[in-house]
C-alpha cells in the first residue's frame, strides 16, 4: 500500500537557504542600523566591522536553526518567528524591563510573552514568507546598511567656535593617589606625567569632593559639590545638567566628545548629554556589546564576566583617531582610564604574588587568586604598574596632540585615590573620607596662561577645574557653582585656600543611605557621620588623621559644616536596577558584606 503524501515532509526549494543567509544579512544590518548612533563616534570602518561581527553573531544562530527547520511543513515561518521571536524577547528585557528584577511578573511573564507574540503569527504566514525573493532581503541589507552610515553622521551643532580658541583636554585616572607619582616625590618612572608637571602647574593640595567615582566626577565637570548637586552614590540617573563643563563650551560652538572605562560614567546615567560623541563601549569592537545576542550571552552564559570596565589601550584605540582628526574647529575631550582601579593586574609583570603566610583582607570583589596575597609592599608595586601603564597612556595622547598641544588646556587628575593600609582599610576606597582616598594630582599645563614648573601650595577642591578652564576661555554661562577659578594661581599670584566639601555614602546602596561629609582646610579636618559623633583632626600636628581630638576643638568648622549641608539640595537616590547593582558589586562600589567602619 502507497504511504499516504501525508506523512511525507515536503521538499523544501533550494530558496529556502538563500533566504535564511538572506535574511541573516538583512536582520544582521538592521540591528546595526537601530544601533548606530552619531554620539557612539563610529566611522565607517567601524561600521563595517560591526556589519560583519553582527553577521557572524546572527549566522551562529540562523544556520543550525535553518537546519532544523527546512524540512518542517512551515520552514519559513518557523525560521522567520524564532528570528523575530528571539529578538522581540531580548529587546524586551533588555529595552523595556532593563531596570526590574527576574522575580518582577513584567520579566519572567513578559520575555516569553514578548517571544510569541512576535514569533506565532510568522510561523502561520509560511505561505506568504515563502514568496519572499531572496534578492529583497539583500536589498533591505543595503537600505539598512545606508541608514546606519547616515545615523553616524556627526550632528551639527553651534556655530564653529574661533579658530584662535584652545583645546581643552581633561584626564581623569580613577583611583590615583597624589603621592604614587613622581611630580609629587614618588620614585616612580612616570616621565610623561612629570613632563606635564614640569611644564605645566602642580597643585600640591588638590582635594575630591568624594572617594566614589561618579559624584567626583560631576563635581569635576560641573563645579558643584556633591552636598548640593544630590549624586552622592554611583548608579544615580543624572538627569538634566546644563552645569556640565561640555554643555557650556558646545553651546560656544566647540566639539565636544568622552571616553570612559568604567560602569559608573556609562551614558545610561545621563552622562553623554549634550556630547557629539560619549563613548562607553567597553568591547573590543565598537558596538559589538549593544547586540541583541551578545547581550543575552553576556547575562545568561558568562554574566560574571560581563563587561563593566575597560583597559587604556581600549580607550586609546577610540580617543586618539577622534584626537587627530580633529584640525578645522576648537575642541573639548574628556578621557577617563580605569587601570588603577582595583585588582591591579600589574602591567609589565611583578612575577607571582606572594602567598606564604595569611592572606590580606583585600576587597570583596577582588578574584579569589588575588585575595591569596600576603605581601602589602607586592600590591603596592603592582598599583605602581598600573601608574606607568596609565603614564605611557598620557604620553601617547600628548603625542597625538601634536601641534596642537600647545594651543591646549591639558588637565590631569583623579576623582579619588585608594587606601593601601590607613585605618585598617586595604587596597579600597568609597567608604570614608579620610585623605588616602581624597587628595588627588591635579596638573594642567597650558603655555601662555601656566608659569611652567610652578608649585601651588593653597588647597583647591575638584569644583575649580571647570570654572579654571572658562576663565581661562573667558567664557561666563552664568551657572552657580561652588568651585573658584584658578587662573590667578596659575600664574604664581597668591592663592587662599578654602574649604573642600566632600561627601560618601560609604558604598551602601539603600533607599536612605547612610551619607558622612566632611570639611578640609589645610591646618584641620572635621568628618560628620548621619549615624555616630563626628571626628575632628589637626592635621597640622596629625596629618595622617590617626587621632581625632576629643574636645571638639574646633567646634566652629562643624557649625560650618553643618549650615553649609543646610543649604545644599536634596540627595538623589542611586538606580536599584538589577543591571546597576550587579556591575557596582562587581567594581566594588557595592558590598554585601561587611566593612570596616570610618
Amino acid at each position: 500500500m502507497a504511504r499516504s503524501s501525508q506523512s511525507v515532509p515536503p521538499i523544501v526549494p533550494v530558496n529556502f537557504m538563500r533566504q535564511a543567509f538572506a535574511l541573516t544579512v538583512a536582520s544582521s544590518a538592521i540591528e546595526v542600523a537601530i544601533r548606530a548612533s552619531s554620539r557612539a563616534g563610529w566611522s565607517l570602518v567601524d561600521l563595517a566591522t560591526l556589519e560583519a561581527a553582527a553577521f557572524a553573531v546572527t549566522a551562529l544562530y540562523v544556520a543550525p536553526l535553518a537546519a532544523l527547520t527546512r524540512r518542517t511543513r512551515r520552514p519559513y515561518g518557523l525560521l522567520w518567528g524564532a528570528l523575530f521571536g528571539v529578538h522581540a524577547a531580548i529587546n524586551y528585557r533588555f529595552e523595556v524591563v532593563l531596570n526590574e528584577f527576574v522575580r518582577d511578573p513584567r520579566v519572567f511573564l513578559g520575555v516569553p510573552a514578548a517571544f510569541v507574540v512576535a514569533a506565532v503569527p510568522l510561523v502561520y504566514a509560511d505561505r506568504w514568507l515563502a514568496r519572499v525573493p531572496w534578492s529583497a532581503l539583500f536589498g533591505l541589507s543595503g537600505a539598512a546598511i545606508a541608514v546606519a552610515g547616515v545615523r553616524i553622521a556627526p550632528e551639527s551643532g553651534a556655530a564653529p567656535a574661533r579658530a584662535d580658541q584652545p583645546n581643552v583636554v581633561i584626564i581623569s585616572v580613577d583611583t590615583l593617589r597624589r603621592d604614587r607619582l613622581g611630580a609629587y616625590g614618588h620614585a616612580i618612572h612616570t616621565p610623561a606625567i612629570d613632563r606635564l608637571a614640569s611644564e605645566g602647574a602642580t597643585f600640591e593640595q588638590a582635594i575630591a569632593e568624594a572617594p566614589i567615582t561618579e559624584p567626583s566626577h560631576l563635581a569635576m565637570l560641573t563645579g558643584i559639590a556633591p552636598y548640593r548637586s544630590g549624586v552622592v552614590a554611583n548608579g544615580t540617573v543624572l538627569g538634566d545638567r546644563p552645569a556640565l563643563i561640555w554643555r557650556a563650551l558646545a553651546a560656544q560652538g566647540y566639539e565636544t566628545a568622552g571616553f570612559v572605562s568604567g560602569f559608573p560614567l556609562h551614558g545610561k546615567y545621563g552622562w553623554g548629554q549634550g556630547t557629539q560623541v560619549w563613548d562607553d563601549d567597553f568591547g573590543a569592537v565598537a558596538g559589538l556589546q549593544s547586540l541583541s545576542l551578545v547581550k543575552l550571552w553576556n547575562q545568561v552564559a558568562v554574566k560574571e564576566h560581563a563587561l563593566r570596565e575597560r583597559p587604556a589601550d581600549l580607550v586609546l584605540a577610540r580617543a586618539l583617531p577622534w584626537l587627530r582628526s580633529r584640525s578645522d574647529r576648537p575642541y573639548f575631550a574628556f578621557i577617563h582610564f580605569y587601570d588603577v582601579h582595583g585588582p591591579y593586574d600589574a602591567h609589565g609583570g611583578l612575577g607571582p604574588a606572594p602567598t606564604d603566610g595569611s592572606p590580606l583582607n583585600l576587597p570583596f570583589y577582588w578574584p579569589a587568586r588575588d585575595r591569596q596575597v600576603t605581601d602589602v609592599a607586592w600590591l603596592e608595586a603592582a598599583y605602581d604598574k598600573e601608574v606607568e601603564h596609565v603614564d605611557d597612556a598620557v604620553a601617547q595622547i600628548m603625542q597625538a596632540l601634536g601641534p596642537s598641544l600647545d594651543h591646549t588646556v591639558l588637565i590631569l587628575t583623579a576623582d579619588h585615590g585608594e587606601s593601601f593600609t590607613e585605618h585598617g582599610y586595604l587596597f579600597d576606597h568609597g567608604d570614608n573620607l579620610y585623605d588616602p582616598s581624597l587628595r588627588v594630582p591635579l596638573i594642567v599645563r597650558f603655555p601662555g596662561a601656566v608659569t611652567p614648573g610652578l608649585r601651588v601650595g593653597c588647597q583647591v577642591g575638584g569644583v575649580d577645574v571647570v570654572p579654571t578652564i572658562l576663565d581661562i576661555l573667558h567664557m561666563d554661562d552664568e551657572v552657580a557653582r561652588d568651585g573658584r577659578s584658578l587662573v590667578a594661581a596659575l600664574k604664581g599670584e597668591a592663592c587662599e585656600s578654602l574649604p573642600v566639601y566632600s561627601s560618601t555614602v560609604a558604598g551602601r546602596m539603600v533607599a536612605v543611605p547612610p551619607v558622612a561629609h566632611s570639611r578640609r582646610l589645610p591646618e584641620e579636618k572635621i568628618i560628620f557621620y548621619s549615624d555616630k559623633s563626628p571626628e575632628y583632626f589637626d592635621l597640622s600636628a596629625d596629618p595622617g588623621e590617626a587621632t581625632p581630638l576629643q574636645n571638639g576643638a574646633s567646634r566652629d568648622a562643624l557649625d560650618g559644616l553643618v549650615q553649609t549641608l543646610k543649604s545644599g539640595g536634596t540627595l538623589l537616590e542611586a538606580a536599584q536596577d538589577s543591571q546597576t547593582l550587579e556591575m557596582l558589586r562587581a567594581l566594588g562600589y557595592l558590598n554585601d558584606e561587611a566593612k570596616p567602619t570610618p
